[in-house]
């Protein structure tokens, strides 16, 4: 049986190669990054429809988290490196739909070297040492710059989640905790629960913004030794911002009300629920690509329910140690408003301790860890690939 007939496409002043993942202009490669010359390919072969932008996401980007403005962003890097303007147009947009190639295109035999490049001069290699004194390749200056785009993007969507992912992990936390309270109990009106569930919302979002960064950027710049990386650079972030607003917080209280500043959490906390959501993340998504995690399917659940009982685990110890985390610190904040109607110690009912004792504690460390790492993993391992409008 004879082999495949390899096809090359040659449109305008270009010749695309699938078989040699290549596309020249005049004997010389047009750098593109490998997921963008994918996309070409599947536009110019599928060129007699319009693809729909979720099938080329399917095609594409199907086992990567991106962020909405991927495509856009390779159509237009696409659109640039072909030269496109406005009388010579090659990816034609399909309103509501997706993209569709244009340029007329003629189908030859890749069977040896592109025609044009015999008669090209040939590139000559940089010397060594020529990408210290500035003349570095223009193929490595596209790539790098095209990289750095994509890693600055896919960072700030996968913080945004993380944030947001967090945020509601908080919001659950408060409003569980005020049932709990209620039912030991206390005030149960609605304004008491949309207080602590805002309160809660509020300091696990800011907590998970600064351990969603780190995460983030260690996914985005760090090609080796990912996990310590996740886990250092998570640390980092949720230390400084647990340090920050720790500060912030308690002196606001002190400066308002006049009292002594409130023992509560903060660097300390930040810092090991930082390099505990990092460790449990970064185990559990070892298929990565372009060095971010890709979880899909039962591995996304995986990879939440790992960060989250690592999260769990390190709230634990922090609590059982004398570390504050969000319960605790709002405890220590009411504590000096003998009227306010919160009353966190009524939980320690429910572990013997007339106060919130060390069982109590505990246990509330653990449950905040469990939740604010299943909140942080979901915003990291969500795949933002839904369709837009064009």
């Amino acid at each position: 049986m004879p082999p495949p007939v390899r096809l090359r496409y040659r449109f305008a002043d270009l010749v695309l190669s699938p078989a040699r993942r290549s596309l020249r202009r005049g004997g010389h490669d047009v750098p593109l990054i490998p997921r963008y010359l994918d996309l070409l390919i599947l536009l110019v072969e599928r060129r007699d429809v319009a693809l729909h932008r979720r099938e080329i996401f399917d095609r594409v980007w199907a086992d990567v988290v991106v962020s909405d403005g991927a495509l856009s962003q390779a159509i237009r890097t696409l659109r640039r490196a072909l030269g496109e303007d406005a009388d010579r147009p090659f990816i034609r947009t399909v309103s509501r739909h997706g993209y569709r190639f244009v340029c007329p295109v003629a189908e030859e035999e890749d069977d040896g070297p592109d025609p044009a490049a015999a008669d090209a001069p040939e590139t000559p290699i940089p010397a060594e040492g020529a990408l210290a004194n500035g003349d570095a390749a223009p193929m490595d200056l596209a790539h790098a710059r095209l990289r750095l785009e994509r890693a600055g993007r896919l960072a700030g969507s996968r913080w945004a989640s993380a944030s947001a992912g967090g945020a509601a992990a908080g919001a659950v936390a408060g409003l569980l905790g005020g049932l709990a309270m209620a039912a030991l109990g206390g005030p149960a009106d609605l304004s008491l629960l949309g207080s602590l569930a805002l309160v809660g919302a509020i300091v696990a979002g800011i907590g998970a913004a600064g351990v969603g960064f780190g995460l983030a950027a260690a996914e985005a710049i760090v090609r080796s030794g990912r996990t310590p990386a996740l886990a250092v650079l998570g640390a980092a972030g949720g230390g400084l911002v647990g340090f920050v607003s720790g500060r912030m917080v308690s002196g606001l209280v002190a400066a308002l009300f006049g009292l002594d500043r409130p023992a509560i959490g903060g660097g300390l906390e930040g810092l090991c629920l930082g390099a505990a959501a990092g460790l449990g993340f970064g185990l559990a998504t070892r298929r990565t690509v372009d060095g971010a995690a890709a979880p899909r399917g039962r591995g996304r659940l995986v990879a939440v329910a790992a960060t989250a009982v690592a999260c769990a685990l390190a709230g634990a110890a922090l609590s059982s140690g004398g570390g504050r985390l969000g319960a605790a610190s709002l405890d220590a904040i009411v504590g000096g408003f003998p009227s306010t109607r919160v009353r966190l110690a009524a939980i320690g009912r429910l572990f013997g301790e007339s106060g919130l004792g060390p069982r109590s504690r505990t246990a509330l460390g653990f449950g905040e860890g469990l939740l604010f790492g299943a909140g942080l993993a979901a915003g990291l391992a969500r795949r933002s690939n839904r369709v837009a409008g064009s």
